[in-house]
């Protein structure tokens, strides 16, 4: 919220699941952000309307936006609620792989891990 600039009341307004039109309330939103949410995961029509939420603008729904929040959604709520930390590398065409990773892997091993994931997606063509 703090990034866009906006309320919990306009986020939560335009929260709104494109799958299925639940809509998440302004006093979830504000549990979430406090980190008063503990006990469970979101629901995955949670995660996509907050995606909406955070990828609609007074012009409508970003649907390219919108896709990659929900990447995002599902990597936080991995992290926060599975205590899994996933590791992303994009291939040439945009495509994104993602990988669980030890949780003990250094932060260089985990760069190193990156790097070589996308080295193998480029180079795949070429292996075939």
């Amino acid at each position: 919220m703090q990034r866009e600039g906006i309320s919990a009341n306009k986020l939560a307004a335009r929260c709104k699941d494109p799958a299925t039109g639940q809509r998440i309330l302004v006093q979830w939103l504000l549990n979430l952000a406090s980190a008063r949410i503990t006990d469970r995961a979101p629901e995955l029509w949670r995660l996509r309307a907050l995606a909406a939420g955070l990828s609609t603008t007074d012009a409508g729904l970003d649907r390219a936006r919108y896709r990659e929040q929900v990447e995002v959604m599902k990597r936080l709520t991995a992290a926060q609620w599975l205590q899994m930390e996933v590791l992303e590398a994009k291939d040439g065409d945009g495509s994104v792989i993602t990988i669980s990773v030890p949780p003990d892997l250094s932060p260089a091993a985990r760069e190193r891990l990156r790097q070589w994931a996308e080295q193998m997606a480029r180079d795949l063509p070429d292996l075939k």
